[in-house]
């Protein structure tokens, strides 16, 4: 997954990789944060599987854009798998 963000006239682009940020270490520490501060706690089974689904999303389609979004003032945000 690749987070892109031009603001400003600066450009930088963040790599987040899913496998290495969503394992079953991590799994336990995010869904204790969303219990702890969220009003829609997720359970780790959830996470499991939607960590599983977006693995396989990547491997199905590619590069897909999930969010594309662009600000009347110039900025813009693209997420991709």
């Amino acid at each position: 997954m690749r987070i892109s963000v031009e603001a400003n006239g600066y450009r930088f682009t963040i790599p987040f990789p899913l496998r290495l940020v969503l394992n079953s270490v991590t799994i336990p520490i995010i869904a204790g944060c969303t219990n702890k501060y969220s009003d829609f706690p997720l359970k780790e089974e959830h996470l499991k599987a939607l960590c599983k689904e977006l693995v396989n999303a990547k491997r199905s389609f590619g590069k897909l854009v999930l969010v594309d979004v662009s600000s009347s003032d110039g900025s813009k945000v693209k997420i991709t798998l």
